[in-house]
């Protein structure tokens, strides 16, 4: 009898002593996780206020994007339409012309040269130079964004490609054997290139500011009208006569 009354006051005793033990951990689980839904709830509100900030900072971005050539993309068959087959061979297929051939090899007339597919400026005849290569060389492209450089290893040996960053036109190399200041030679193809003389850009002022446009542009712009013309134009009767 006092046995059975020792083993129910020590399985009392193991209950209180649990529940005692509940209570006091309970409050701090509460706690817990009071914390750490605090902890989350700051961190979203941290995650939301980064990127609010980084879309603030976007238009920015933007803008000096825009800076940049927008691209000019045709098809092969829409680049022969404003090309001579010189012209699309250098420029649309890496080709080169023959040395001393191009017509600008050797002029000295005093302008910008631009890109003869899409019109960019590339050069300033101002850093152009007698190289001796039966090739018009410059020894400074006009700007940073003008050109593009690519590995080329097509003839045996490492060169550097020089190609329009607007509509990717093979233009020629460049190598590190030019005049100062730059050291830099760049040999470049005459049919890929249209030299616009600074009289006529001083005569037109908005030349320089207006958007390039490449020398074929106009040509196939003119086929396109008087294509429109044409289907606009009165059709033959099945008598042979226009009907008006």
């Amino acid at each position: 009898m006092l046995s059975r009354r020792v083993r129910l006051l020590s399985i009392v005793g193991v209950i209180g002593l649990s529940w005692g033990l509940w209570l006091a951990v309970s409050p701090n689980s509460a706690a817990d996780k009071s914390k750490k839904t605090d902890s989350a709830s700051k961190k979203s509100k941290a995650d939301a206020q980064d990127k609010k900030d980084a879309a603030a900072d976007k238009p920015e971005s933007a803008a000096e994007d825009d800076t940049a050539p927008k691209k000019v993309v045709k098809t092969d068959a829409e680049w022969r339409k404003i090309l001579n087959p010189l012209q699309f061979r250098v420029t649309r297929k890496k080709g080169t012309e023959i040395a001393g051939t191009g017509k600008y090899a050797h002029t000295k007339t005093d302008g910008i040269y631009r890109c003869i597919c899409c019109g960019q400026p590339l050069f300033d005849s101002k850093t152009k130079f007698e190289s001796g290569t039966g090739w018009p060389s410059f020894f400074q492209a006009l700007n940073d964004k003008a050109v593009n450089y690519i590995e080329d290893n097509s003839a045996g040996e490492v060169r550097t490609e020089v190609e329009c960053s607007r509509c990717d036109a093979h233009l020629g190399h460049v190598f590190s054997d030019g005049p100062q200041p730059t050291g830099l030679r760049y040999c470049m193809n005459s049919a890929a290139l249209n030299l616009v003389s600074r009289k006529s850009l001083e005569k037109d002022p908005k030349a320089k500011d207006a958007k390039s446009k490449s020398p074929g542009e106009d040509k196939e712009n003119k086929a396109k009208s008087a294509s429109e013309k044409n289907d606009e134009s009165p059709q033959k009767s099945t008598t042979g006569k226009s009907e008006k």
